[in-house]
């Protein structure tokens, strides 16, 4: 059997994360990246494991800076790691056609990361390929760069994290990466490469199920950032917040385009479910501090792609006719915040 070839698209946290687990897999994995970045990943790349608190080597790869690079090159899948707020730039925008170009006339499959409404289909006009080529896969671990600087429990080696690139930590059920399988079998492919790696494994989901929660996801986040990023217990302990970052959540997933398992989905995903299923994340995860990674990523890298999604959901369901007050209220509360603490800065 040849030896699968992997294109990953950025050299992140997502990059070097998803990158390591396929190379043990056995994957051939390139990584392209931006213009001057190359010599960053000259060297082979240091990774903290938290699941048993030691440093893993990723040092069989390659490192492109351009498309360009690629002629002649075949690849079976390839991993796009940017969010939706970078993929709808122009820079990213321009990236994702000069990879349609590469791959177009291929078999290739492309994996997004990006989440965000109407991101979907930016990809496929921008990449100008089918829509059974496009699937959306996003990590199951939690991945950060080490330069984070997020609070050190034991039995973390802050040592060790000094010397990593990336740090990354398993959930209990040691799901790696998630992918929506709406191409069953380019998705049933992709899950069997990655399980080789026999340490992380890929979940499959439903296209339809993915959808929802990728949209109804964020609300959750803004009411970390809002709140100051506590503990989830402290959290929801504030109910009027809680209660009504949920009744946004659920007016979300309520909208018309996610039919009867949407609007089930928003009867079951209440507040004591919705808290059950964080606080247990948050225990799960240490010794990675839970709200500390959100506040770095929700509240920082992500947060541009996160407000726009909310606020496209937020006009999405005035289109159809729904007010949308929670959702709104939500917003106009991080706004207020945001605005203070901009206030704050400037003074």
């Amino acid at each position: 059997m040849n030896q699968p070839s992997v294109l990953i698209v950025g050299a992140g946290a997502t990059g070097l994360a998803v990158g390591y687990h396929l190379g043990l897999a056995g994957a051939d994995v390139t990584f392209l990246v931006r213009p001057g970045r190359k010599a960053a990943l000259d060297s082979p790349q240091l990774l903290y494991c938290y699941d048993d608190a030691s440093l893993k080597t990723l040092d069989s790869y390659g490192v492109v800076e351009s498309t360009a690079e690629l002629a002649g090159k075949s690849f079976q899948f390839v991993l796009v790691t940017l969010d939706g707020h970078a993929s709808r730039t122009d820079e990213g925008t321009a990236m994702l056609r000069a990879l349609g170009d590469l791959i177009r006339g291929s078999e290739a499959n492309v994996v997004m990361s990006a989440f965000g409404f109407g991101v979907r289909q930016h990809y496929l006009d921008a990449l100008s390929i089918s829509e059974d080529r496009l699937m959306h896969g996003f990590l199951g671990m939690l991945a950060h760069q080490a330069t984070a600087d997020l609070p050190v429990h034991a039995p973390t080696d802050p040592a060790q994290v000094a010397r990593a690139s990336v740090c990354y930590k398993h959930p209990a059920n040691k799901v790696g990466f998630r992918l929506e399988k709406g191409n069953a079998v380019a998705a049933k492919q992709f899950a069997e490469l990655y399980n080789r790696s026999g340490v992380s494994r890929c979940a499959l989901i439903s296209r339809d199920l993915d959808e929802i929660f990728s949209d109804a996801g964020s609300p959750v986040y803004m009411a970390g950032a809002i709140a100051g990023w506590p503990d989830f217990t402290t959290l929801v302990a504030d109910k009027e917040l809680w209660r009504l970052t949920c009744r946004a959540q659920g007016e979300i997933m309520a909208l018309p385009k996610n039919g009867f398992r949407g609007r089930l989905m928003a009867r079951v995903m209440g507040p004591r479910t919705t808290a059950k299923v964080h606080i247990k994340m948050e225990k799960d995860m240490l010794p990675l501090d839970y709200q500390a990674f959100n506040r770095f990523h929700h509240g920082g890298k992500v947060h541009a792609q996160d407000v726009e999604g909310l606020r496209a959901c937020l006009a999405e369901g005035r289109r159809q006719g729904r007010p949308m007050p929670a959702l709104h209220s939500l917003l106009a509360r991080l706004d207020a915040g945001e605005s203070v603490g901009r206030a704050a800065t400037q003074a």
